[in-house]
């Protein structure tokens, strides 16, 4: 980082990727101080902690000669899992700041080792706080260590699941014939399958078994529908056509809202030639991207449902959650191996012929865009929030 960077960084003040700290290391907790922002950046997208900078931008810098000793024996020690910063002094105006520089971590969750307590930090804005019992689920989801989707739901029970279309997934994917089994017979097959889990408080449905074969999904899931709005103009403050808001199983979402979006559709015509030429969308594509956004969306997150935007100029589809974790945009656009926050339910949506378990999905939306005479989608992240748009001229 040049003289001029940091000067910049500093005049910008802090945000969620940058933080500013007084050099205090006499002070007894400024370790542990440091240690928190350490895994807060860690638990988010990385970032620079700034040492001789007050809060009000004033630069103070530091005065010990064992600035990177000390720092890299924080992030080894009170850190976990260890982190190795890259550590510089740059010097401004006789003072020296001492720049630490922060990875994404890529074996989240991080926290502070505390006693016998761990202490999980996250980021939000310009500050770094305990992350709720919320935050951290996501955290785990993130690192893999932990999916939401076999997690028990239970407020629901065993009464909650479609018997009917169990039978019929089990007769027609895994050659089972489970219409003579007993209900307990029916019962420890589906706990071996995750569809149910067994709790203390009974045998109950998971996430995946209720969005997959639940009665009344919604019910119990509320933010697992997919709200669908379409507006004339090309801002959500225009005037609205429609709006309706779609429930039930996964394969009923992604079915209803293909013919929700393609009921909706204008289809824009060229002449070439003598003869007038209609671009229409692919009703592949339609059904990848809300395949996409139904089998990778965070589930953990309430009170957001995927929203379905339609404007005179594009689709939007936005499904609340980051990428999971090593997963990134470039890697989705070529046609990386999928690294799946929900793997329970992706892998019954392969049985459903809904996804395909190499991949291609994106790329084959690339593609079919393309060839259709559309411009290029885009794929983008906002904060918790994974946007794919369709532009339509």
């Amino acid at each position: 980082m040049t003289r001029l960077e940091l000067l910049e960084m500093i005049q910008n003040g802090e945000n969620s990727g940058v933080e500013f700290k007084r050099d205090e290391r006499r002070r007894r907790t400024f370790a542990e101080d440091f240690a928190k922002e350490v895994v807060a950046l860690s638990n988010l997208k990385g970032g620079k902690i700034l040492i001789g900078v007050e809060d009000n931008r004033e630069i103070t810098g530091v005065s010990s000669e064992k600035n990177e000793e000390w720092a890299m024996n924080i992030c080894r020690t009170l850190v976990k899992p260890g982190v190795i910063p890259y550590y510089e002094e740059i010097e401004i105006d006789g003072k020296r700041v001492a720049v630490v520089h922060i990875d994404m971590g890529f074996s989240k969750p991080y926290y502070v080792q505390k006693g016998e307590r761990r202490i999980y930090h996250i980021r939000v804005g310009t500050t770094s706080r305990e992350a709720t019992r919320e935050e951290l689920s996501r955290l785990f989801q993130s690192s893999g260590a932990y999916h939401y989707d076999i997690a028990p739901v239970a407020t629901s029970s065993y009464e909650d699941i479609d018997k009917g279309e169990i039978h019929n997934y089990l007769k027609k994917y895994r050659q089972i014939d489970s219409e003579e089994f007993s209900d307990i017979e029916l019962k420890n097959l589906l706990i071996n399958a995750d569809i149910l889990k067994r709790t203390d408080y009974g045998e109950v449905p998971t996430v995946a078994g209720l969005l997959l074969f639940g009665k009344e999904p919604q019910r119990f899931l509320p933010q697992s529908g997919i709200s669908f709005a379409y507006f004339i103009g090309k801002e959500v403050s225009s005037e609205l056509l429609d709006r309706r808001t779609n429930s039930g199983t996964l394969p009923m979402l992604i079915e209803e809202t293909v013919k929700t979006i393609q009921r909706n559709l204008k289809h824009p015509s060229t002449i070439k030639g003598l003869k007038r030429r209609e671009k229409i969308i692919p009703k592949e594509v339609l059904r990848e991207v809300v395949t996409n956004a139904v089998a990778h969306r965070d589930y953990s997150i309430t009170g957001a449902e995927i929203r379905v935007y339609m404007f005179d100029d594009r689709i939007e589809v936005r499904s609340p959650g980051a990428l999971p974790n090593t997963m990134t945009i470039e890697k989705m656009k070529v046609g990386s191996y999928p690294v799946h926050r929900n793997p329970l339910i992706a892998q019954y949506l392969r049985d459903l012929r809904f996804i395909d378990k190499l991949g291609r999905g994106i790329p084959m939306v690339l593609k079919k865009m393309k060839e259709a005479g559309f411009p290029s989608p885009e794929l983008k992240e906002e904060e918790d929030e994974f946007i794919l748009t369709l532009f339509l001229i």
